[in-house]
């Protein structure tokens, strides 16, 4: 198709736009090829590494918090109230006062960097059956995480019933930045480029052709700017 739109419908130029699209197709078909290939084994070897990060994970936190077990009396016990659910290192405070899940809150900030994605089950602040979260434990954890999260960079996300600490993120470096912009600046720039050159009809043709270019060139930098959220 690029190779058409280079030389053309014109019949003379049919045979040489053929090859040409032919050398291209083969090449882009090869880097994607590598690129696949190498993206599953990657993942492969970081799923087997991301597996025994987790289970230290679960077990990091469990440690530090078997204490809370005699501190309730049995009411809390580790094994039980720290898990992962779907993925996510959950931490379930119920069986706890107010001030136990202060302190708690204030372990977990103290090994923030021995963990990741984190899910605080606190209750909805309110006494609705025998088994319900002291109504105490949610507000005092969303006032010390307010002040505490972002300092060791976390962001809450919350939510009725629990509270989600989701890192905020490393920024890309000016290498990985640069890497990919220079990967997906043409792809992107050619694809928009065509695409609103199109949709602005004959009149407008290059007037579209020049917002396509434009608005793939920033749409490039946003995507190369991503933050890994990883966890």
């Amino acid at each position: 198709m690029m190779a058409f739109f280079y030389f053309g419908m014109d019949e003379k130029q049919i045979e040489p736009a053929l090859r040409v699209g032919a050398v291209l197709g083969i090449s882009t078909g090869l880097i994607v090829l590598f690129f696949a290939i190498s993206r599953v084994r990657n993942h492969t070897e970081k799923g087997q590494l991301r597996d025994e990060k987790r289970e230290a994970e679960v077990a990091s936190l469990r440690k530090v918090l078997n204490y809370l077990t005699t501190d309730s009396d049995g009411a809390w016990i580790s094994d039980e109230r720290v898990r992962r659910e779907r993925g996510v290192l959950t931490l379930d405070l119920h069986g706890l006062n107010a001030a136990q899940a202060s302190r708690t809150i204030e372990k977990l900030i103290g090994i923030r960097s021995q963990l990741k994605r984190v899910r605080i089950i606190t209750g909805r602040g309110e006494r609705l059956h025998d088994k319900s979260a002291d109504p105490g434990i949610r507000p005092a954890v969303i006032q010390r995480l307010k002040i505490d999260a972002p300092r060791v960079d976390w962001q809450l996300l919350i939510k009725s019933g629990s509270i989600t600490l989701r890192p905020m993120g490393k920024a890309p470096t000016k290498i990985q930045w640069f890497t990919r912009f220079v990967v997906f600046i043409a792809p992107m720039c050619i694809v928009m480029g065509f695409s609103f050159r199109d949709l602005a009809g004959s009149s407008y043709s290059d007037q579209g052709l020049i917002f396509g270019i434009t608005s793939g060139f920033l749409l490039t930098a946003l995507l190369a700017s991503h933050r890994d959220r990883s966890g």
